[in-house]
This record gives C-alpha cells, structure tokens and sequence, in this order.
C-alpha cells in the first residue's frame, strides 16, 4: 500500500494521458482498412459543407482525446499540490465530457451516415453558437457583422448539402437551440452516462451531477466537501467546519472522469485501427489505482 495515495492516482493519470498522446504523435493518420479510413473512401457525402466530410470525423476525434487528456493532465498536478479542493471537480467533468463526446463519435454499432450526422451537428452548434455570441448589442463592428454573416452562409451550405444527401434539415429555433440534421445531438448527461458504463447508464448521470454540482459552485455541491471540526465557543447552535476531502472520497467522486478516458480508448483503437497496444497497461493500471485507492470494483479491461 503506497503511503502517497494522492500521487499514486496522480501518477496513473499523467501516464495515460501521455501515453494517449504519444499514439496520437505516432498516428496522424487512421490505419489502412479501419473504419474511418473505409468511412472516408470516396466521400459520398462530399458537398459544400466540405470535401472530405467523413474525413474530418478522424480529426474531430482527435481534438476531443486531445481535449480529455489534457484536462487529465491538468487535474494530477492539482490533486498532488494538496491545495484544491473543488477545482478537481471541475477538470474531471471537462475530461468526462470530452471523452463522452469521443465516444459518441466512434460508436462502433452506426454506420458511416450516422457517424457524419453525429459529427455535421456539432459543428452546426458551433456555427450557431459563433452567431449567438456576436449578435447582441454589445458587438456591433464590422468585424463582428462579417463573422455573423460568414457563419449564416456555412449553416446556409449545409442545409443546402444536407437535403441534397436525403437528411432533414432543422433551423435554429432560439438561443440555445442549434441547427440540426434529423435529430438533435442528446444531452450531455446522456452521452456521459453511456461513456462511464453503457449497461448501466444512469451511474454516469449521477457522476455527472455530482461533479457538475461542484463545478458549477452550486451551495449543495460545495457544502457536501465540508468537514465539522468543531463547535463555536460561546455561540451554542453553532459549528465551525473546513474544506477537506481525503483521497480515498476524492478517487471515488472522480472515478468518472477515468472510466469514460478508458471507455474512449476502447472506441478510439476500434475507430481509427490504430496501433494503441502502448495504451493498455497505463489504462488498466489506472483503473486499478483509483479501485484501490477508492476502494471500488472496477473491471480491469484491455481497451
């Protein structure tokens, strides 16, 4: 039993993440004969919102791994300086939701239409998102009003796309309701359960809650990491209390963030082919770390 628990999952974090990130260097490119390189041969879903639409389904991907290691990354030092106590919650849902979003894009039971679908929605957010924020009377440059109408033409080209390739497209409502192909992107909390434990999706959610509860600075999900250590001298009703939390609550409050990174892994080598052979021992002995130091039974599985 290490006498360091909170440097022992720091360290189970750090070599994973850089792990991941040294396939991604040695794997620019999806391997001959994998899914996304088949998905992209000859691009028949090629059109105005791009020439190599399921193509840039791999670089997508990417981002969102890079995304979620590098939250990874951020959260071991954190949790090794001993000073923080809610920021942890924070980078472990930003790593939760990216590797959700990984995993939603390299689900292994749709088809290549789908997988474009899924992908052609999140950018429709983007462009969406790109107007909302620039459209307001605080913003009323030139420059602002050349962006506005650079985003307007791209969701103009993807319909146009869109409906030529047989998809139903759907307009903008309101803030806050993007553009979208056939069916809306689900909620995140949807796609974090799915990430953290697909027979058992509701875990996720309630990980997801929990995190976001601290992330947010909501007074329930900040007065749940207070510890009594006392009471108040001469005012009776009273207590005096302190930020703490111990690394063994800290393992399995986070644990989410780790199991969606190894759920991730396991689409991202189906998905691209590529050689992630160099992924698996850090995977499972992340895994293995945080069961121990949380004291949880987690399948040890080879991604």
């Amino acid at each position: 039993m290490s006498s360091d628990p909170l440097a022992d999952l720091a360290r189970s974090l750090t070599d994973f993440a850089q792990a991941f990130r040294d396939v991604l260097t040695r794997n620019p490119q999806p391997a001959p004969g994998s899914p996304a390189e088949k998905e992209g041969e000859g691009e028949q879903f090629a059109g105005d919102w791009g020439e190599h639409p399921s193509r840039d389904i791999f670089a997508a991907t990417y981002l969102q791994v890079t995304s979620c290691t590098d939250h990874l990354l951020a959260l071991a030092p954190v949790l090794t300086s001993r000073r923080s106590v809610f920021a942890p919650y924070t980078l472990a849902r930003g790593a939760l939701e990216a590797a959700a979003g990984a995993c939603y894009l390299t689900d292994n039971g749709i088809d290549a239409r789908e997988r474009l679908r899924r992908n052609m929605n999140s950018r429709l957010v983007g462009f969406c998102e790109q107007i909302w924020m620039l459209n307001t009377s605080t913003f009323t440059s030139d420059d602002a009003a050349r962006k506005i109408a650079y985003n307007e033409k791209r969701i103009g080209q993807f319909e146009r796309t869109a409906t030529r390739h047989g998809f139903r497209f759907e307009k903008a409502k309101r803030i806050g309701v993007s553009a979208y192909l056939d069916k809306p992107t689900p909620p995140i909390m949807d796609l974090v359960g799915l990430a953290v434990d697909n027979q058992a999706p509701e875990l996720g959610k309630t990980y997801y809650r929990l995190l976001s509860a601290a992330a947010h600075s909501e007074i329930h999900g900040l007065a749940r990491l207070l510890v009594p250590v006392g009471s108040t001298p001469g005012r009776p009703g009273e207590a005096l209390a302190a930020v703490n939390l111990d690394a063994e609550s800290l393992a399995r409050e986070l644990v989410a963030g780790p199991l969606a990174a190894h759920s991730m892994a396991k689409g991202v080598e189906w998905f691209t082919g590529c050689d992630l052979s160099d992924l698996h021992g850090p995977a499972n002995q992340m895994l293995c770390t945080w069961a121990r130091v949380g004291k949880l039974q987690l399948p040890e599985v080879t991604p």
